[in-house]
């Protein structure tokens, strides 16, 4: 008998192991909040992209104005027209630029306390732009949706031949100068003459 009791004893039952109710809720609240910081991130990811998209619209439609600018020659008189997804005509004329310090065109931001220093005043509104030196493109969207970047741009003589520079900038309609959508103007300078 006594040999019964002793198998008896190595069959005894163990505790049961495992995870306890308590034990899950606090694994699937540490498991919330990494997927909450992983959403967030994601979110933030996304629109960085987007905004990157636009500025480098933005920088495409600044260097298209410094190209057709710089192609002209300083005595032409025929302008370039470009036409935006809508069918907006923008106009570029040929000019020979003004004198330093303001040049011809979208004013451009003397003072050093302007955030925009150094490039076009985008503090001024497109109303204070002369024509020809200023407009409003509609970019469309494969998935339809439109933006529009206002483009400016200004042209200064710099030497009596007729070398010119030319500045042009561009931005998104709209996008300001904080918050999540922030966009700095694009700012592209060349150095052109017949």
């Amino acid at each position: 008998m006594k040999r019964t009791r002793k198998r008896a004893d190595t069959f005894k039952k163990k505790p049961e192991s495992g995870a306890t109710l308590v034990e899950l809720m606090i694994a699937m609240l540490v498991l919330a909040i990494g997927l909450g910081a992983l959403t967030s991130l994601f979110v933030g990811s996304m629109a960085t992209n987007n905004r990157n998209r636009k500025d480098t619209s933005a920088t495409l439609l600044a260097q298209k104005v410094i190209e057709e600018l710089s192609a002209q020659n300083t005595n032409a008189t025929v302008a370039v027209t470009l036409t935006d997804c809508v069918g907006n005509v923008w106009t570029i004329p040929s000019t020979q630029g003004a004198p330093a310090p303001y040049g011809q065109g979208a004013p451009l931001a003397t003072s050093a306390s302007s955030p925009y220093y150094g490039g076009i005043d985008f503090g001024q509104s497109i109303g204070s732009v002369p024509a020809g030196f200023g407009m409003q493109y509609v970019d469309c969207n494969q998935n339809g949706t439109q933006t529009t970047y206002d483009v400016r741009w200004n042209v200064m003589t710099v030497t009596p031949n007729s070398t010119r520079l030319i500045t042009a900038s561009a931005r998104q309609k709209g996008a300001g100068t904080n918050g999540l959508y922030f966009a700095v103007p694009i700012t592209l300078r060349t150095i052109g003459g017949s």
